[in-house]
């Protein structure tokens, strides 16, 4: 392809640099350069327009970073696997290195840089893109497994010695892709074994090692991590992930603590905040979520963002109160949903917004008003939006009793959440989508009749049988206290210091850091007082 045909985008905050980049390029040759000085002009560009070559900043000035933007393009479906990659930034930061190599670009330049190595990046990204169009195409196709056939082909008979690292790591990602993780884990360890430095090769064995369920080994590396400073923060994200995925909060909770919040970005933030939540600490949730946004208060996008997870927040506590002491909390919910975009006209803002307000009716009993606002045009698409989007409508159809439209959207919900690259915003839209699944009520029914059974078992004091019945209906609904106790009371009736995935010991330390009610908080007192007197069992 000549120079002349390649469409080429710059998104660059500064004038002057973005002028002379532009000019920088049509000296090599390139003809179509679009220049951009935040995401949303980019957005608004890609949408119409096809890219294939993007060369972005790190920093946007007052706009969401570089890594923010391809993360929301790629997960919209408007960046192309065919799309070369360069990220441009003056800033060395470990913290901001790993955020930038997370999305996978195919280089990375450090301001000051001189003509000599953006020609030498953009010609080596070009010659990488043009030598593996084929595999690509398919990837842009979503043909992957047709992808991973042409790419092996391609590497068995690869002339091209230098292009061979790059070609490997594209082949580990693409196994992942099609969930073939035995086999990136494989990959990764031959790339370790030439050198055991190569630090994207880790973080995908890493990855293949916890999806393929070796959570142990997985945990083990990513410990290893925690002494380094460069990956630190990284790893004890990774860690809190796999503690939730075993609805271990108190231990994820420790783990974020290990992160200095002040270098949080906002999806570890997100994170820790939805940690709260799981625990009934609502007001540490808002706290930790207010102060990022007011941190970012001069980046309008992440603070418009912030304001509605903080909306969602109070949206949530008001769920937990009762129907009369509502009004106040909801006030509140309402003025942070109005506050995000208050000058912003945007189309899909206003109808995330619609949702949000919706919801917040439901909550107040307005029933009609929230019909009213999902029968609005541009509302019945909800599934256009992102997930966070898709669980505010499922709340909101469900509360207006439409069941069937909240249960449609649920079932795109997770097959959206499937889909995210990003693990922080992974694990918090899938302990969205998880609440949203109680709320219908599809888990509900199950765990009520294995907490049944498991209490049938209990005051015939079979605690092995119980045990059995409680932990099942723990795994559908961890949420609910009353399921969580009934637990631990039959572990420590029956004397098991573990079953499965649960520690008794622990189990006791995570339930003690949630809010209970005061009859709550008394059974859980009586039953940590007979754990103390029988520490030979529990204290392994």
């Amino acid at each position: 392809m000549s120079l002349s045909d390649i469409k080429v985008a710059i998104v660059e905050d500064n004038g002057m640099a973005r002028i002379n980049l532009r000019n920088h390029l049509m000296e090599m040759g390139f003809t179509e350069v679009g220049c951009f000085s935040n995401g949303r002009e980019l957005k608004a560009h890609v949408r119409l327009r096809r890219v294939d070559l993007l060369l972005m900043d790190y920093h946007l000035g007052q706009n969401k970073n570089g890594v923010e933007v391809v993360q929301e393009l790629q997960e919209q479906g408007l960046l192309k696997s065919s799309t070369s990659i360069i990220f441009i930034t003056s800033d060395r930061l470990p913290m901001i290195v790993g955020q930038i190599v997370d999305v996978h670009p195919d280089a990375l330049v450090i301001k000051p840089y001189t003509i000599r190595s953006i020609e030498k990046n953009i010609s080596a990204c070009l010659n990488f893109h043009h030598y593996l169009q084929p595999v690509f195409q398919l990837m842009d196709d979503n043909e992957f497994e047709l992808a991973l056939h042409k790419l092996v082909y391609m590497l068995e008979r690869n002339s091209r010695p230098r292009l061979r690292s790059q070609m490997v790591k594209l082949q580990a990602r693409l196994l992942i892709k099609i969930k073939r993780f035995k086999e990136a884990a494989s990959v990764y360890n031959d790339v370790l074994r030439g050198s055991d430095k190569i630090i994207w090769a880790k973080w995908g064995l890493i990855q293949s090692l916890y999806l393929d369920g070796q959570l142990k080994q997985s945990e083990e590396m990513l410990l290893e991590l925690t002494n380094t400073q460069l990956t630190s923060d990284k790893a004890r994200e990774w860690l809190a992930r796999i503690c939730i995925g075993n609805n271990q909060y108190a231990q994820a909770e420790d783990h974020m603590n290990e992160i200095r919040e002040g270098e949080m970005s906002v999806s570890a933030a997100r994170l820790k905040a939805y940690i709260f939540q799981a625990q009934e600490r609502n007001n540490e949730a808002i706290q930790l979520l207010e102060k990022k946004r007011e941190s970012n208060r001069g980046i309008r996008e992440r603070y418009d963002e912030l304001s509605l997870d903080l909306a969602r927040c109070y949206l949530q506590e008001a769920e937990g109160k009762n129907a009369n002491e509502r009004d106040k909390t909801l006030q509140v919910a309402k003025f942070l949903i109005g506050s995000a975009g208050r000058k912003n006209l945007d189309q899909k803002l206003i109808v995330k917004k619609d949702f949000l307000y919706a919801a917040a009716a439901v909550m107040g009993g307005h029933i009609d008003k929230a019909s009213e606002l999902l029968h609005r045009e541009g509302m019945d698409d909800a599934a256009s939006g992102d997930v966070m989007q898709m669980t505010d409508a499922i709340a909101a159809w469900k509360g207006i009793g439409n069941d069937t439209k909240a249960a449609e959207i649920l079932a795109l919900c997770k097959a959206r959440v499937a889909a995210l690259d990003d693990g922080n915003e992974a694990t918090v839209a899938n302990m969205l989508v998880v609440k949203r699944e109680e709320d219908i009520g599809e888990r509900r029914p199950e765990a009520m009749s294995f907490n049944k059974t498991g209490l049938e078992y209990y005051t015939q004091h079979n605690y092995q049988k119980a045990t059995q019945h409680f932990y099942q209906a723990y795994l559908l609904f961890p949420r609910e206290v009353a399921f969580s106790l009934n637990l631990l009371q039959s572990l420590v009736e029956a004397e098991q210091a573990k079953y499965k995935i649960v520690n008794t010991k622990q189990f006791l330390l995570e339930l003690s850091r949630r809010q209970m009610t005061p009859s709550n908080q008394k059974r859980l007192d009586e039953i940590a007082k007979k754990v103390e007197k029988s520490p030979a069992i529990f204290n392994h």
